[in-house]
């Protein structure tokens, strides 16, 4: 059986519980995320091929995520890594202002991540390793900010490309298809009579994704990852 292992912040986390003594129930443990559709949709065409895992935690940064990533990585020993880190850590809310500076920051950003994978490589050289590109969009009550937010968040998203490279990863880029969804997107609900911004249709605080986004998202990690899972 392929283990595969989802981490990251509340995207991946989709409220699943988290308490070890309620793994017992089954209807909880994948929570409502990307991750349960991509666990219902291997599991249902390959029976018993894998094992899915979710230890995504709701307001994560790399920092935190590195805090617990004996346990909650490691020790779980996946054959197959897949990650999504970056949307969290962004100084005051969103505003692309960090107290030790952005260069910094981006710096800090980078070695920790790599950092966490040094980790995971070192236990299991042949670990496969999937990263999905953090995204956002000028949406919901934090859409000013998230405009002025955008250009410091594409050297993260920059960062994560490059890493996935550096490592010989998977990666999911997921930025441009999500803007090329949402303009696609905006006739269909205009003519659906639907009047709601096609930003917030996919993610509804400009963050975090409506179901519908998590169903997109997870179809491109499968297309992305199609290779490896064989």
């Amino acid at each position: 059986m392929i283990r595969i292992l989802f981490q990251g912040d509340s995207i991946t986390d989709g409220n699943r519980l988290k308490d070890p003594m309620a793994r017992w129930d089954l209807n909880h443990q994948i929570g409502h995320s990307y991750v349960f559709n991509i666990a219902g949709d291997l599991g249902r065409r390959f029976p018993g091929k894998y094992r899915f895992i979710n230890r995504g935690v709701s307001g994560d940064t790399v920092a935190k995520t590195a805090e617990r990533w004996q346990t909650d990585t490691l020790d779980e020993n996946p054959d197959i890594l897949s990650v999504l880190l970056g949307i969290n850590g962004n100084g005051e809310n969103l505003s692309g202002k960090y107290p030790e500076g952005e260069d910094e920051h981006m710096r800090q950003f980078d070695l920790g991540y790599r950092s966490l994978l040094d980790a995971a490589r070192a236990q299991n050289p042949d670990l496969k390793i999937i990263l999905i590109e953090p995204f956002v969009l000028p949406a919901g009550k934090w859409k000013t900010q998230i405009y002025g937010f955008i250009p410091v968040f594409r050297r993260k998203q920059e960062i994560v490309r490059k890493i996935a490279e550096d490592y010989n990863a998977v990666f999911v880029p997921v930025q441009a298809e999500l803007e090329r969804l949402a303009a696609e997107t905006a006739p269909v609900l205009k003519a659906n009579g639907c009047d709601i911004d096609p930003y917030a249709y996919w993610l509804w605080d400009g963050v975090h994704p409506t179901e519908p986004m998590h169903s997109f998202l997870a179809d491109l990690w499968l297309e992305a990852a199609g290779d490896i899972l064989l």
